[in-house]
């Protein structure tokens, strides 16, 4: 066992390696093995390692990042409602934590464990003890969802469980570890919001310094522009909340389909999405048009589909118009010195808008600008050159035959 001496020093040297690493950006998930490795030189045997904080997010309400010694790091989340609530109040954390105790070992052959879904599922993997910490989390009368702070567990596979000494290490490292994981947390939230906000590609822009207004540049992009039909008559039968279901499930199948194959989403402009594909990001002007228009095909065949479901629900179909075009746009921050948005700008962009305009027109659900269609392979079908609204030169569109 170690001497007060030596784990006085031992302490210190862990914390000075925790702040020293604070305005590090590196991930939570490297923090968590390399934490592990400093441990295993006090030959503190952790068999697994979790780290759990709520989480700003529309779909999950607490993350988790856990470590195990047969599987490494992975990560699980407690989406809102029914089953957050059941998966904690199965938690041995929830007797602490309304008990106000900020520590608490369980030793897995006592009988409380039976209690635990979890404690028994680790002990059946060999675990003697778990050691529960938290962290902030002032007021213990409302959820751990509902403010800031951190869960940290330890769980070993030693015979006898911690020893007084590993407890006395674990114990002291609970606060400065949980405010080095907070602050890599906030930065992970920051680019989880500007994914959100933003995409991917703008809100990587905006990390890197790009918030000025005016700190804009040329790129070559496919314009992705998307309407909504008859949105006026929808509107008016449906009640708003009804509209707005009515409008994320379109969405879902327009927008949310050009993510999935590798786009940004700009804008919605009411009923309308404005979205690029940057050629930059791929490596040709033909892959760049490819993905955008699978994100096409394949947004007409979920909606098929949800329109199957609407109408044995005796719902109203949803339609819409897709226009793509291919041409250099100005990228970049624009607005109000207090209001900024990142979108594209220019001729290529209101050409792309006037394209989707002529679906209607037309009667097709994608049409696409010669000039994409020149650099991607599929059956065209051209409709001729017509004169689009403010644009000075007459564009021939095409729509695809998807086999």
């Amino acid at each position: 066992m170690a001497s007060e001496a030596q784990l006085e020093q031992q302490i210190g040297q862990l914390s000075d390696w925790l702040h020293e690493r604070v305005l590090t950006p590196w991930k939570i998930e490297e923090l968590q093995r390399e934490l592990l490795l400093h441990l295993r030189q006090y030959e503190l045997n952790v068999y697994r390692m979790q780290i759990g904080m709520p989480m700003l997010h529309p779909l999950y309400s607490i993350g988790t990042y856990i470590w195990k010694q047969d599987r490494g790091s992975y990560q699980e989340t407690y989406g809102r409602g029914s089953d957050k609530d059941d998966a904690w109040q199965k938690s041995p954390i929830k007797p602490m934590y309304e008990a106000g105790l900020n520590e608490r070992c369980f030793r897995l052959q006592d009988s409380e464990a039976e209690q635990f879904p979890m404690l028994v599922e680790l002990r059946d993997e060999g675990v003697t003890e778990h050691l529960v910490q938290v962290a902030g989390f002032s007021d213990r009368s409302i959820p751990t969802d509902e403010q800031e702070g951190v869960v940290l567990t330890w769980s070993t596979t030693d015979a006898d469980g911690f020893t007084e000494t590993q407890i006395k290490l674990l114990s002291r490292l609970r606060l400065p570890l949980s405010a080095l994981v907070k602050g890599l947390a906030q930065r992970k939230l920051t680019v989880d919001i500007l994914d959100t906000y933003l995409g991917s590609y703008s809100g990587s822009r905006v990390l890197s310094g790009k918030i000025q207004r005016g700190d804009v540049e040329m790129i070559n992009a496919v314009i992705f522009f998307c309407d909504l039909r008859d949105s006026s008559v929808l509107a008016k039968e449906y009640s708003p909340k009804a509209f707005l279901d009515l409008l994320n499930q379109y969405y879902e199948v327009t927008a949310g389909t050009v993510e999935k194959h590798g786009g940004e989403v700009l804008r919605f402009i009411g009923d309308a999405s404005l979205a690029i594909f940057p050629i930059q990001k791929f490596d040709s002007d033909s892959t760049a048009c490819k993905k955008a228009l699978d994100a096409s095909k394949e947004a007409l065949r979920l909606c098929d589909q949800l329109n199957e479901k609407r109408k044995r629900l005796g719902e109203q179909q949803i339609k819409f118009g897709i226009g793509l075009h291919k041409g250099e746009v100005l990228y970049g921050n624009m607005g109000i010195p207090t209001r900024l948005e990142f979108t594209v700008i220019g001729e290529a962009a209101n050409e792309a808008a006037r394209i989707e305009g002529m679906c209607k027109e037309l009667g097709e659900t994608v049409l696409v600008s010669k000039i994409f269609s020149e650099c991607v392979a599929s059956n065209w079908v051209s409709h001729g050159r017509h004169k689009l609204k403010n644009i000075a030169d007459e564009i021939e569109v095409l729509s695809p035959v998807f086999s």
